[in-house]
């Protein structure tokens, strides 16, 4: 195993434990806030942030996949598991936009009951990235 391959695999590891932690993060924040019912919208301001660090992170796991598969000389693009799972990072990064619009929805109209909807794509994400994380440690095709 090269070093560059190992350095890479270290961050692709760190971002999709540490960056994409705020995606649970988020349904967690989000789900509260519902059942509390009191400053929920201000709930919306805190997820903000927390959806912008995921979106850096999807791209960041996007980026550092891609690199981790040309140090192989495309190797992991010919398999099926590597492309679903690409994919899936695909889809995650579409409900994580829908879920920041959302939110900017939800704070220009102060209105709380998007926090129901950002709950359910969160956890819809999370179920996503535990496919993914399967994916790459089963390689099943």
């Amino acid at each position: 195993m090269s070093k560059l391959y190992a350095s890479l695999l270290v961050a692709h590891v760190l971002v999709a434990t540490l960056g994409l932690g705020s995606i649970a993060a988020v349904a967690i924040v989000a789900a509260t806030a519902r059942r509390v019912e009191r400053g929920s919208t201000g709930a919306l301001i805190w997820i903000g942030p927390l959806l912008r660090c995921s979106a850096l992170s999807l791209a960041a796991m996007m980026a550092t996949g891609i690199l981790l598969d040309r140090t192989v000389a495309g190797a992991f693009s010919a398999a099926w598991w590597f492309r679903g799972a690409a994919l899936l990072l695909v889809a995650t990064g579409v409900l994580q936009a829908q879920a920041r619009r959302a939110v900017r929805r939800g704070i220009a109209k102060e209105d709380a009951g998007v926090l129901r909807i950002v709950e359910r794509i969160a956890y819809g994400m999370c179920a996503l990235i535990a496919v993914i994380a399967a994916l790459m440690e089963v390689k099943p095709f």
